[in-house]
Formats: structure tokens, sequence, C-alpha cells
């Protein structure tokens, strides 16, 4: 198995990249295969070498401590249900940086469905703790509350939990990008911490630009805390203390300053101190904690953003941005990827969610980190065996993706990690997949990830169609499923060219159809009384027996077009448009586009994808069937 450990103690160039042996599970264990690592600031601290005194490591060894994954083996005494499912645990011996690693069935819990492992393996330490916190602080609406490391991957769940609560929340953090997620998070107002000193009377000048003078003007209370939950301990710790009000209480958890709060003389008397105790498990209260906090997060009302998500081997990286306080949230590794894939032909139920190595990008090509995936009706064509053989090893699926670049291959300049895009990609239907970096564009401003990963299959299709029909102005284009996504896309061109459009659709789509500039007529028997005027160029989009209606009406097949009835097509002497012979290069449709959108009928997480296959089978519906990989990892 790949593992990254400490190999001395240093810097974050001493976390080192290597292999050992599988583990097996012992009594009462199991092994997971893991798909995502849970990164602490501890980790980042003892690896440096503090605290000794309290954790013996020696390096050589594999930091982490929290993962999620999937069972792949249980060792004696572990209920044989565990086998294969998706589960997070808390490893309190380390060796979570690791594509496998062992855990005590005592601290395993199940994550649920729809939950991304990642999200899983970011939320199962600080969840708990977060939950804790705010149960043992008993949070009343109103409160005065203040939070220190809010911007951090403790901090922001507590920051949700108290505004959820009703508390009036003061958020404490370096840098705009914390101060910002805070916000977002439910804080009230947020501040920095020359703030928070200067507003104690501590060593920092109150008339500085942010400092306590301006903090109280604008909070018009220099009144103090009810509630102090302090993740940065020091200095900064013991500003926050002096700012909890008499009788008020004061959570001392935070160590990234090197020490928990300087605690002076009759503090402990004056307001309730309660310390890390609190946020230390026994393995059941740990498994009765992250079971709710992973329930929560699956329901919406507990997360902690993803502001890092890099692979494995990377985990310097990490290290090196949790040192420098410039992360927002919480970084994860990364050690596998999942894909949706099928290795047999048939139904929607034919397909799983896997979890796979993660791919590496070769010559020319970028892995991205996908953020949603479209949904077309070539991928169940594929699926049920109507366009190829049975597949010799487990498929993938999708087409087309926007997301984020995570790494690039050999002989690519042009694109960097961290850039947005979209395009067409093989196996887009999966958390990474490789993409060729000459077919990707950069997602335009304002456009959200959504918008753009419904784009690339129905854009290209559309503008190719045109292209082969010679749309100009003036001329009336008959387009077939016109709600589709090709279909909307070809209107929108074409409207912009000038020409006019007719379509046939689905009553209930017709507002929408006649709101964009579209003639809609519906479809079925009798439609060739339904069109009263004269027909110069026909798309095709729908395949049902169509063409030979669309010849008559425009007196001529080489005027007519169809993506979606290659035997009609040969029937009638019409022109079959398919991607794979005319396919015209991304980034050219990009330029010849512009900033056409298309509605999204519906999305499903990846573990849906066999549902997004039934409702793209049974159709009529309004615009795009997307996958979403994930929500909430940075841009």
């Amino acid at each position: 198995m790949d593992i990254v450990e400490v190999r001395e103690f240093g810097g974050p160039g001493v976390l080192v990249a290597g292999t050992a042996p599988d583990p097996v599970a012992g009594a009462g264990q199991v092994v997971i295969g893991v798909v995502a690592a849970d990164v602490m600031s501890l980790d980042a601290q003892l690896r440096a070498g503090w605290g000794q005194e309290y954790f013996p490591l020696r390096p050589p060894y594999t930091p982490g401590t929290g993962v999620a994954g999937r069972v792949l083996e249980v060792g004696d005494g572990v209920p044989a249900e565990w086998l294969g499912r998706r589960v997070a645990a808390l490893l309190p011996g380390g060796g979570g940086y690791a594509t496998r690693a062992v855990a005590d069935v005592a601290t395993l819990v199940a994550v649920p469905d729809g939950l991304d492992l990642r999200a899983a393996a970011a939320i199962i330490q600080v969840g708990p703790a977060a939950l804790a916190l705010t149960d043992a602080a008993g949070l009343r609406p109103g409160a005065r509350v203040l939070v220190t490391g809010a911007g951090g991957a403790l901090g922001l769940p507590i920051v949700r939990l108290a505004a959820a609560a009703g508390a009036r929340v003061t958020a404490a953090a370096t840098g705009a990008a914390k101060r910002e997620a805070a916000l977002r998070y439910g804080a009230t107002e947020v501040i920095g911490y020359p703030d928070l000193v200067a507003r104690t009377g501590e060593g920092a000048d109150p008339t500085a630009p942010g400092g306590g003078a301006e903090l109280t003007a604008r909070t018009g209370s220099g009144g103090g805390f009810d509630v102090v939950f302090d993740g940065v301990g020091g200095r900064v710790g013991a500003a926050a203390l002096r700012a909890t009000v008499d009788g008020g209480m004061f959570f001392a958890y935070g160590v990234p300053s090197g020490s928990t709060a300087e605690i002076g003389p009759g503090e402990a008397g004056r307001v309730r101190i309660v310390g890390m105790e609190l946020v230390r498990f026994e393995p059941a209260e740990f498994r009765r904690l992250a079971g709710r906090a992973l329930g929560e997060a699956a329901a919406g009302g507990l997360a902690t953003h993803l502001g890092m998500v890099v692979p494995l081997r990377e985990a310097a990286r990490a290290h090196a941005a949790l040192e420098a306080r410039e992360l927002a949230g919480k970084a994860v590794l990364v050690a596998a990827a999942q894909a949706v894939r099928y290795d047999r032909h048939g139904g929607p139920e034919v397909l799983r969610l896997d979890e796979v190595p993660l791919p590496e990008p070769g010559p020319g090509q970028v892995r991205v980190a996908v953020r949603a995936a479209g949904v077309n009706p070539v991928d169940w064509k594929l699926r049920r065996g109507l366009m190829g053989p049975v597949p010799d090893a487990p498929a993938g699926t999708g087409l087309e993706l926007a997301g984020v670049v995570d790494a690039a291959g050999p002989g690519v300049e042009r694109w960097r990690p961290g850039d947005a895009v979209f395009g067409p990609a093989a196996g887009a239907a999966a958390t990474y997949a490789l993409a060729d970096a000459g077919e990707l564009a950069a997602i335009p401003g304002g456009m959200t990830f959504e918008e753009a990963a419904a784009l690339p299959v129905a854009a290209e299709t559309a503008y190719r169609a045109l292209r082969r029909l010679g749309v100009t102005a003036g001329k009336t284009l008959l387009i077939h499923a016109v709600a589709g996504g090709v279909g909307l896309v070809a209107a929108r061109l074409a409207l912009a060219r000038g020409a006019r459009v007719i379509g046939t659709a689905s009553e209930r789509h017709h507002a929408y159809l006649r709101g964009m500039g579209v003639h809609p007529v519906v479809y079925g028997p009798g439609l060739e009384e339904r069109i009263t005027e004269r027909v110069d160029l026909v798309l095709d989009a729908s395949g049902r027996d169509v063409l030979g209606l669309s010849v008559k009406l425009t007196g001529d097949p080489g005027r007519v077009v169809t993506i979606a009835d290659p035997r009609g097509a040969a029937a009638y002497g019409v022109h079959f448009s398919t991607g794979m012979t005319e396919r015209v290069p991304f980034p050219e449709v990009v330029r010849a586009a512009g900033d056409v959108r298309l509605p999204v009928a519906a999305a499903f997480p990846l573990e849906r994808a066999a549902d997004a296959h039934r409702l793209s089978e049974d159709g009529h519906f309004l615009g795009k069937i997307l996958l979403i990989a994930e929500a909430g990892f940075p841009r």
C-alpha cells in the first residue's frame, strides 16, 4: 500500500511518500480502503517535534488519526455486515496517511448515503468536538459568543452550531478568506486578533486601523462575551479569557500557538473554565457524537469548509498551508478516487460507485477534480449495449465535466492546479478524471460549475449540426426535441444568428420556450398540420422517426441533419452527425457559443447515478441532468 510517513522531526519536507505491506485486521478490527484522510493542525505540530511529553511518537511513523473509505476486511469478532460499507473512523494511534488503514470497530461509524467520503473525513474529528463543546455551553438565543480560530477546521462548525442556536457570534480569525468563511457559516461579525487583544487592553494600539476602538464603535458594546470558544490559545486565548464576562464560560481547547490560553491569577474563580478533557472521548461517546455529526452533515446542518483537497503524496503541501495559517477550514488528503462504472450491459441498476486509484495524467493531459458531470443519452445507450460490445473491464460513464485542475502531465503549459475548467472527458462521472488539456476551456466568470458541466456535449453537438446545416439570418429552423440540452443550445445559437426557430416539445415546456424566442409545437401525430409555415432546415435531436416528415417539409434531405437516428438517416438520405467522426474542438465551440447557459433539469450525487440515468431514459425534461461529484470544495 502507499503511505506518507514522517522520517524525522522537522518541516513539511520530512513527510515522505513510500510503500508498506498491506495491513491485516486483527480481532475487533477492520481494514479500510482509505478514500480520504483528515489533516489536523496537531499533525503538523507533532511532525515538527512538539508535544513529545504527551505524544510518544518517534520517527518513522505514519500520521493521520481520521479517515473515510470502505471496509475491505473484517477481523475476528467483527460483524460481517461491516464488509463493503462506507465508513469513517478514528485512529488514535495514527496510520491514516495511507491507502489502507486498520481501525478498531469501536471507533467505526457508518457514513450516510449521499455524504461525500471526503466531507466525511473532514468532519469525523472536528464534528464530535464541535457538538460536545456547543452542547456543554448550553447556548441560548441572544447569547454573546466569541470563537477564536473561527476560520479553521473546528472553528467553522462551532460558528455554524452557535449561530443555529440563536447566539450572536463574533468570529476572530486571521486573513480575509477565513473571515469570509466565518460570515458564510453564520457569524454576526468578524474581527482580527489585534482587535481582540486591543479590546482587552493588552499590547496593541486600540486607535490603529482595525483596532479595539474601531471594534467597540462598531459593536456598540465593550461588554464581553457570555461564552468563549478558544481554538488558538497563548496570548490570543488570554485576551479572549479577559473578554469573558463574570460567570461566563471559557472553553480552552486550542494549541496552535503552542499552548492553551494563558490563565492569570483569579481568572479561574471569575469564569468557568473548561479544558481539553471535553474533546477527548471514550470510544462509545465518540461513536455517538460522530454518528450524530455525520448525520447532521448529510442533512446539511453541520459542515466544515474544505479549503484544500490534495493527493496523499502531497501531504507536505497541506502541512505547509496549515503552518502558514493561510488555510480556511480543513485540509483533506485524497488516497483514492470514486468513479461510476459498470461491467455488463443492462438497466441503470448495473451502475455502481467504485473506489479506484487516482488517475495519473499522461503527456498532454490534466487531472481534474470533478465538481459536476453531465448526463447524456449516449451514456445510457452505451450502458444498455446499443452502441458497442460488452466491456472487458469495468467501464466508466460520462463524457463532460466541470471542475478544478488538480495535476498536469508532461507538456502541459496552459493549465495549472487550481484553474477552473470545463470540457469533454471520458469517465467524467467520477471525483477525479483525466482530460485532454487542449480540449478544455476556462470557466467564464459568473458561470457555476453546474452550468459549465451542462454545456460541453450539447454545445459541441449543436454547433456542429448548425454549421453543417448552414443556419443563417432569415432561415426557419425546425428542431425536434428542442427542450433537451442540444435542442436548447441549437435554438439559442440559431436565434443569435437571426434565424426563426420552431421546436417540438412537451406542452409543459412551451412557456419557457416562448420566453427565449422559440415557436413551440406539440410533437406526435398531426405535427405536419401544426407547422403552418415554410421550414428551411431541420435538426433532429429526438430520434422519434421524424426524418420522413422532415424531408417532406424541407423538400431536400440535404437540409436535414439528425444526431439521434442513424437508421432513419440511411433510409432517407439524411446526414447523421456524430462526434465520433466530426467533433469540433471544444475551445472553438466556446468561442462561437458565447454566454450560452442551459437550465438544469435535475442534479444527483454520484451515488445516485442510476436515478440520473433513469430520468434521462424517461425523457420529457427541460435542459440538462447532472451528477454532482461534491459540493463546497475550493474553487
